[in-house]
């Protein structure tokens, strides 16, 4: 009886190992394939780097934000005299937008239900006035109105709404 054991299990054995490498290579060619594509996926944007965020996708950008035009001109004058420059810039708005360039704004927030919004790392409520150096002067703007999608700041009669 040992002897019919013994020749069972070796049969068995010789059946499993004839068996195993007909599996083991598309076990292991599988495993490569979804490995490969693994990696495929992980890598994809080394290989292709998505286009970088313009200078419009920037939350807090400064100086890249639109501004008002100076000066509107018309090509149309309606009596063939040429173009036609519109209002011209007051003295206060000049000085406001060179005051606007010195500006880093920092964020916005909400005290309470008051908004704030930070800037040069000072916090700033509606109505307050801010102080800007241009060519070694002080400047006081004052912040007009503020709300969570923009500011308007003022110099005089001179004003300039700002959007986040």
């Amino acid at each position: 009886m040992s002897a019919r054991r013994i020749l069972l299990v070796s049969l068995l054995l010789a059946a499993v190992a004839a068996a195993l490498p007909a599996a083991t290579p598309v076990i292991g060619a599988q495993l490569f394939q979804e490995t490969k594509a693994r990696i495929d996926d992980l890598f994809q944007n080394r290989d292709n780097p998505p286009k970088p965020p313009g200078p419009l996708d920037n939350p807090f950008r400064t100086t890249e934000a639109a501004l008002p035009p100076e000066v509107a001109v018309s090509t149309d004058t309606g009596n063939g005299n040429g173009p036609v420059a519109g209002p011209r810039e007051t003295p206060d708005e000049a000085t406001l937008r060179q005051a606007y360039s010195n500006l880093s704004f920092g964020g916005f927030l909400m005290v309470g239900d008051r908004p704030m919004v930070v800037i040069n790392k000072s916090t700033y409520k509606e109505g307050s006035l801010l102080t800007v150096h241009l060519h070694g002067e002080p400047v006081y703007l004052r912040v007009l109105s503020l709300t969570k999608d923009s500011i308007t700041l003022g110099l005089g009669d001179a004003r300039l709404t700002l959007h986040f």
